[in-house]
């Protein structure tokens, strides 16, 4: 959406396994989410979905023109899959089982290190309304991992103040209203 672009989604049910049907892993062997079908291509992995469609789809532009912003999009976005992400999917691979098979030593570790990220990230926010400038690909890059965050009953804090207004600027936009079902 924020490139104007029109797309059908899939839903997969990934509790469920649906990741790892013959079907899906005809379109990515790995059975890993997402993956994008563009007529007869199929790209895989976040991070080459967005700049696969940078590439293709110029206008409207969500990587920076100047070289260290582009930079510190990328460094981001890459922050966001190798390090927040296994830091919050500690917690949330935890509270998705009944409470009695909970490993609370996971839950606990997964929220120390989310804090630490966030701390991080609030810092970086400083004085910014987005990572890299205007809205990009480094911002986008939260959204999924975050709104998973909330949808396991946490939420960003509110001590962390510059994080807290910037996820909420990220959640007014049209187009992460428009990516969620309902």
């Amino acid at each position: 959406m924020e490139k104007g672009l029109q797309w059908e989604t899939t839903w997969l049910d990934l509790p469920a396994g649906e990741h790892k049907r013959p079907e899906y892993l005809a379109i990515n062997p790995v059975g890993k989410v997402p993956a994008l079908i563009d007529d007869k291509l199929i790209v895989h992995d976040s991070t080459i979905i967005g700049e696969y469609l940078e590439d293709k789809y110029p206008d409207r532009p969500l990587l920076p023109r100047d070289p260290a912003l582009k930079a510190r999009a990328r460094a981001f976005e890459d922050y966001a899959d190798a390090y927040l992400a296994p830091s919050m999917y500690k917690i949330l691979l935890q509270v998705r089982k009944p409470e009695t098979e909970r490993d609370r030593a996971k839950i606990e570790a997964g929220e120390g290190e989310t804090r630490r990220h966030f701390e991080y990230l609030n810092r970086e926010l400083a004085g910014r309304d987005y990572l890299a400038g205007e809205f990009s690909l480094a911002d986008i890059a939260y959204m999924p991992h975050l709104s998973s965050y909330e949808r396991a009953g946490y939420a960003v804090p509110v001590d962390f103040g510059e994080l807290h207004r910037w996820w909420a600027r990220l959640k007014e936009r049209p187009s992460y209203a428009k990516s969620w079902p309902l």
